[in-house]
């Protein structure tokens, strides 16, 4: 039995690495993905707010509009945050104020939306089912971050029609709109594509079985120190296994998974800030006189080696 163990290390090392490997490339890959809606949620709350102007002839409180698409911008990124985490509907204390008093969310979005579908169940179905129509809307859903991209889109093309805003940066807002779609869909395909359950099904299996054998290998060698040492490598390979568990579905409330809150929180801050702080005109930086810098003084580098 001794030649088994050898064989079965070198499986396990390739699987457990593969397995690892895996999982943290999903976690590593959300905290991208997320990264790139931020930015564009931030683009285009810098365009909103420095490129749409009021005008004297033009509808009047345009600047109430833009800090509540601001809102709408946060809202985004919250309903994702809850999305992710199969939390539907609005009802949740970090989207209230963000939305319009008169925005109507999808009829079906606080119902749960079933994750994963039976294919053949829905193939039984009737045929007027599959049919896109005005008058068969009764089971149609979308999920709220898509229906507050389609609100900004006709909110930005209502802008242009006024023209409150340039072709150039209703382009950008356009282009933001459009990767924080792409942005979505790709944290869905994280959430919706999970390693296959007989792939870990079998990964503990081998475990086990590894665990199983290794004592009868062991104890010619060094007798009573089998349980400890066994103990050791059995803690080892189940607390890897069980590491990349955890981390295959990165937008849990788990301690090690992404801080979607803490995000969530820190763009709040950002949008608030340029609300709150930043011109909507031209920067009184620019207008300040200019003042001499003072004489540069030499130091002393200390450099070690």
């Amino acid at each position: 039995m001794t030649w088994l163990v050898p064989s079965l290390s070198i499986v396990i090392g390739l699987i457990l690495a593969f397995r690892t490997n895996t999982a943290y490339d999903r976690f590593w890959e959300g905290r991208k993905i997320w990264t790139t809606m931020n930015t564009s949620i931030r683009n285009m709350a810098r365009v909103i707010w420095v490129g749409i102007k009021e005008k004297p002839d033009g509808p009047a409180g345009i600047n109430d509009q833009k800090i509540r698409a601001i809102n709408m911008l946060l809202a985004f990124a919250v309903a994702t945050k809850h999305h992710l985490r199969s939390e539907y509907g609005t009802a949740y204390r970090d989207l209230q104020g963000l939305l319009p008093e008169d925005f109507i969310p999808c009829k079906s979005a606080n119902s749960l939306r079933t994750q994963y579908i039976n294919h053949r169940n829905h193939l039984r179905t009737d045929r007027n089912d599959w049919v896109i129509d005005r008058n068969n809307s009764a089971a149609a859903s979308m999920a709220l971050p898509l229906e507050l991209t389609y609100q900004l889109s006709l909110w930005i093309n209502w802008i242009r029609d006024k023209e409150l805003i340039d072709i150039p940066y209703q382009g950008q807002c356009t282009m933001a709109l459009s990767s924080m779609i792409d942005c979505f869909g790709n944290l869905e395909r994280i959430l919706l594509t999970p390693i296959p359950v007989a792939y870990n099904i079998h990964l503990k299996q081998i475990l086990t079985m590894y665990c199983c054998i290794l004592p009868f290998t062991t104890v010619d060698a060094v007798h009573w120190l089998t349980i400890p040492l066994c103990g050791a490598v059995a803690f080892t390979l189940f607390g890897i296994e069980a590491i990349g568990n955890q981390i295959e579905d990165p937008f849990g409330f788990d301690t090690n998974d992404l801080k979607l809150d803490d995000f969530c929180y820190d763009l709040m801050l950002e949008l608030d800030y340029i609300v709150q702080t930043v011109p909507q005109d031209q920067s009184s930086v620019f207008e300040a006189p200019t003042v001499s810098a003072p004489p540069k003084q030499q130091r002393n580098v200390l450099i070690q080696i």
